[in-house]
């Protein structure tokens, strides 16, 4: 059965293909028989899914510098190596600090007695022992030049962060105000989960290697509870979060390739595969890993090989400050004029509607060429928009053309680093499309006559990041690091 169905969607695929070519191509090319056959074995072997069970079942958490992290490399380069893709291999490097996530309790003391929901946010530290403190509530940030007031010293601060749409100017204002607190002496700082039915939310962009004070989520309930006491009188609660450093370690990126007949250029698929551990990281960004990783064995399985390299690269630390592809940049900075293109997967598994190339206005009409293939899955659209979400950031400050997927977001913020973020969730028809669309747009860009676009120079990048708004995060993230 699986093998009719297989036949009729590659047929299918190869019709629509040869369709939308135009009447000068009535009949399937090479090209576009191996796009229907990726595709079909996509859409019909069920290779991602059977891998995420894996990843998220018997691993689960993968906080960056764990056993739990390790293990998932591990996994991952088993899997490539068993495919019969020998060139899989680790690549290790350093992490400036590695960070133990302990349990995370707090309590209303008075006026009244009461729990409260919270979790501690990634990389910050936890408090000396349980600790009583007043609560404050400092309300919306403004201003960078606005004065703390005296009151936050000694206390837990409530702060309202939202991210209004711009994630990559969010993590910016969290970290800003964290080192402002802490500068005031507040004891804690709270930050107003937005998720749903009280859950909370971790992260740590903006705060690795080590944040000024403890940063917690608190249930956004539990937040207008606390605001409702205070409008009557102090409040008071007990906080005791037990997390803790380890000093310096080690990380290691996974990275695989599928050699092309003319390997002096490549094209690079990549994910991350650590995450959060109140769940499995099956949407972030299991889904991603396997998406990417079955769209290897598939080149494997098929025996195609393109006229340029695709390289599978699989990140650690992407959670805390892009750290593996950083490392990987680092690692392979005499490789990256060889780079054609950037394939950057971290969205969850929802229906794909494109790729962004984050402000290279340059490369969008070639980019809407060499997407075509795409448009059979949905997936053809360009979008300019630009980001630091994801290990993009790292690509387009190394001025590489970097490709994002899009996808309709669905209910990916509700899930996104919290608990529910589990396999059961994970829709096992869009990871297969997720496959397919990696995989098409590795193979098209690896056969393309010409690259999408070049790399642009360190002046250029910095002229990129100011027209992209995405300058003051570069200057929190990077500190004096020019790019490369």
């Amino acid at each position: 059965m699986v093998r009719s169905v297989w036949i009729i969607l590659t047929t299918l695929v190869a019709a629509t293909l040869a369709q939308s070519a135009g009447p000068q191509s009535q009949s399937p090319t090479q090209a576009d028989d191996e796009i229907a056959r990726i595709v079909g074995y996509s859409m019909t072997r069920g290779g991602a899914l059977a891998f995420l069970e894996t990843l998220t079942d018997t691993i689960g958490g993968r906080i960056t510098g764990t056993p739990g992290d390790r293990a998932a490399a591990e996994l991952i380069l088993k899997t490539l190596k068993d495919a019969g893709i020998d060139s899989a291999h680790l690549e290790e490097y350093d992490l400036t600090s590695t960070w133990n996530h302990g349990p995370a309790t707090g309590q209303v003391v008075s006026p009244v007695t009461r729990a409260l929901i919270i979790g501690s946010y990634g990389w910050v530290p936890g408090t000396s022992g349980p600790i009583e403190v007043p609560v404050v509530d400092f309300g919306p940030i403004g201003s960078d030049r606005d004065p703390i007031p005296a009151r936050v010293r000694g206390a837990a601060v409530i702060v309202d962060l939202r991210s209004g749409g711009s994630s990559s100017a969010y993590v910016g204002a969290r970290a800003i105000i964290a080192r402002r607190l802490a500068e005031a002496g507040a004891s804690a700082m709270f930050i107003v989960s937005d998720k749903p039915d009280r859950m909370v939310y971790t992260s740590a962009f903006g705060f690795y290697p080590r944040a000024p004070l403890p940063v917690i989520s608190i249930a956004s309930d539990d937040a207008a509870f606390l605001r409702r006491l205070l409008a009557r009188g102090d409040v008071k609660i007990r906080l005791d979060v037990q997390n803790s450093f380890s000093g310096p370690g080690k990380e290691r990126n996974v990275v695989a390739d599928i050699q092309g007949s003319d390997p002096s250029e490549m094209v690079l698929l990549c994910a991350h595969f650590d995450d959060w551990d109140p769940a499995q990281g099956a949407n972030d960004n299991g889904a991603g890993v396997a998406a990417v990783l079955e769209a290897a064995r598939i080149f494997k399985l098929l025996r195609i090989q393109p006229k340029h390299t695709i390289r599978f690269v699989f990140f650690s630390g992407e959670e805390e400050l892009s750290n593996g592809s950083r490392a990987y940049v680092s690692q392979h900075k005499n490789e990256l004029e060889k780079i054609r293109a950037v394939f950057n997967v971290d969205s969850g598994a929802h229906p794909p509607v494109g790729f962004a190339i984050h402000g290279r206005q340059d490369m969008e009409a070639i980019s809407k060429t060499l997407l075509k293939p795409l448009a059979p899955l949905g997936a053809d659209k360009v979008f300019l928009d630009a980001d630091f979400d994801s290990d993009q950031e790292t690509f387009i400050v190394a001025g590489l053309p970097i490709y994002s997927l899009r996808v309709e977001p669905g209910d990916y913020d509700s899930r996104h680093h919290t608990i529910i973020d589990t396999f059961e969730r994970v829709d096992p028809r869009m990871l297969a499309i997720h496959t397919a669309v990696m995989a098409v747009a590795g193979y098209s860009f690896a056969n393309a006559e010409q690259r999408p676009g070049r790399r642009l120079s360190p002046s250029e990048v910095q002229e990129l990041l100011k027209r992209t708004g995405l300058q003051q995060l570069y200057e929190l993230e990077y500190s004096s690091e020019k790019p490369n």
